[in-house]
């Protein structure tokens, strides 16, 4: 009877620290974040406790908190190959608490998948933010990849009058978010389909970048449109120095975040 109280226990007991662990995680498998490591491990991996880890923890620690008042926030921390350089950017209608909690949780998710792993990049909640890191500068580069791309599943009835109403609204954005000189560089607009349906259009780029650099990282996103989501009602190319989205007749943003 003692034992089998004993085997009893023991079952409970490990089934209540299996519990704590699998709580412990970062839920990794929504669908909502998107993410890529250093695939190829050309940056190489960090030792967990070694200096890089802990630059990396400063520098991840600075960015969630700037970043959640600013809507952008690129910070170095440590010196030489134990450098970490870190990027932190929320889309343009984001308040600042939903800004803080977006980064919180693709940071839990991204230091998880990418464990050691000196370099990687993640969006979480539909774009709502962007985290990547490495130990590389990577502020004010122009960066069209690693990419990914999302489409609606669903034809538009006139399609070529509608890819050209999708390109004039998204060519008009892109003018605007590069010509921004301080600030964030981001962009919201309507437009009127072929059918009266509302299409709504977004671009932004992360604000470190040029005029230029904004242009062509933007202009190389639209242009890839026909080919990946062409005739589509909706569609988002997202890259780390850009993004660039439409949907119709489906509001997927709200009203611009106060300004910095």
């Amino acid at each position: 009877m003692g034992n089998c109280c004993f085997l009893i226990w023991f079952v409970c007991f490990l089934l209540f620290i299996a519990t704590i662990i699998s709580g412990a995680k970062a839920d990794v498998t929504s669908q909502d974040f998107h993410y890529f490591c250093d695939s190829n491990n050309d940056r190489g991996n960090y030792t967990t406790n070694g200096l890089y880890s802990h630059n990396l923890n400063n520098a991840l620690n600075i960015i969630t908190f700037h970043a959640s008042k600013n809507g952008f926030y690129s910070v170095s921390s440590g010196q030489g190959k134990n450098r970490a350089n870190a990027i932190g950017q929320c889309r343009g209608d984001i308040k600042p608490t939903e800004c803080t909690k977006c980064l919180t949780e693709t940071r839990a998710n991204l230091t998880y998948v990418c464990r050691n792993r000196k370099e990687a990049i993640g969006w979480y909640e539909n774009e709502k933010c962007m985290l990547r890191y490495s130990d590389r500068t990577i502020t004010g580069l122009d960066e069209i990849g690693p990419a990914y791309f999302v489409w609606n599943l669903n034809d538009a009835p006139n399609a070529d009058q509608f890819n050209r109403v999708v390109k004039k609204l998204l060519d008009g954005l892109r003018d605007t978010a590069a010509s921004v000189a301080c600030g964030r560089k981001y962009a919201v607009s309507t437009a009127t389909g072929p059918n009266e349906e509302v299409i709504f259009g977004l671009a932004q780029c992360t604000p470190d970048l040029t005029g230029p650099q904004c242009l062509d990282c933007l202009v190389q996103s639209i242009a890839e449109l026909p080919r990946c989501c062409n005739n589509r009602i909706g569609a988002r190319i997202i890259r780390p120095s850009c993004y660039v989205r439409y949907e119709t007749d489906f509001l997927f943003f709200g009203p611009p975040a106060p300004a910095p």
